[in-house]
């Protein structure tokens, strides 16, 4: 028997798939390893206790660029032994407002997809991290008018997805994720019984990588653009089969 599944939300992650972001992140590590690196030249090594800072620091800190900032100083602590590093400090200061000030580049077709399904579903934002610094990404991409709703999360969990859907009254069996991330879109909106729509990015953060496994609610595409094609499937039934 074919149904038809008649989408209402598109609930949709920033950064990196509505707009660039973890380019900007690598290019303040590789600036941070050419830093430090007359004192610290395994850049491995270096990496790997950025991320171990990371993973320490997060969970009492956030995400964010302003708490990256704050690893990057920390990780500087423990390869640099002497008193003399305020000229370090200053030049890590430089990265992160370098950071903070990258451009907003828009992944290729949002605008015109987003145009595309905005008369014909709710569309909301759903993002984490610094509030301040995200809705500033926000203003400043010019996708605000876009959604209905916009609301950014200090984690995006399965606790998180519900609280979503029960405050803004979404129809969970009809309404799907759209996003990059396996660990905080793809994962918890399956596990909140949401469709979940995964848009690969090549540059996904290490730490939002996980292994997905193929699920009944979840459709896979290479690219933004063809979002309305893949909903197009599952409402005219081809795409959804029992």
């Amino acid at each position: 028997m074919t149904r038809y599944l008649i989408v209402d939300a598109l609930i949709f992650d920033a950064d990196d798939t509505l707009w660039e972001n973890n380019i900007y992140f690598k290019k303040a590590i590789e600036e941070f390893l050419e830093l430090v690196a007359p004192f610290a030249a395994d850049h491995r090594e270096v990496h790997r206790v950025l991320g171990q800072v990371e993973r320490e620091l997060i969970p009492q800190r956030g995400y964010g660029s302003r708490n990256f900032l704050d690893s990057l100083h920390e990780t500087f602590r423990r390869f640099y032994s002497s008193n003399d590093g305020q000229s370090y400090f200053r030049a890590i200061e430089q990265i992160g407002e370098r950071l903070l000030q990258h451009p907003i580049e828009l992944l290729p077709g949002v605008v015109s997809t987003l145009e595309r399904l905005r008369p014909h579903h709710r569309l909301v934002l759903f993002t984490k991290g610094d509030r301040e610094e995200q809705c500033g990404k926000l203003d400043r991409s010019g996708l605000r008018p876009f959604f209905e709703r916009v609301e950014v999360a200090e984690e995006k969990d399965a606790a998180a997805y519900e609280q979503l859907i029960g405050r803004h009254g979404i129809r969970r069996e009809c309404s799907a994720m759209v996003g990059n991330s396996p660990r905080s879109d793809v994962l918890p909106a399956l596990a909140a019984g949401l469709w979940a729509v995964f848009i690969p990015h090549p540059h996904t953060w290490d730490m939002e990588e996980e292994e997905v496994e193929p699920h009944e609610r979840l459709l896979v595409t290479q690219s933004f653009s063809d979002l309305p094609a893949v909903l197009s499937r599952l409402q005219t039934g081809s795409g959804f089969q029992s």
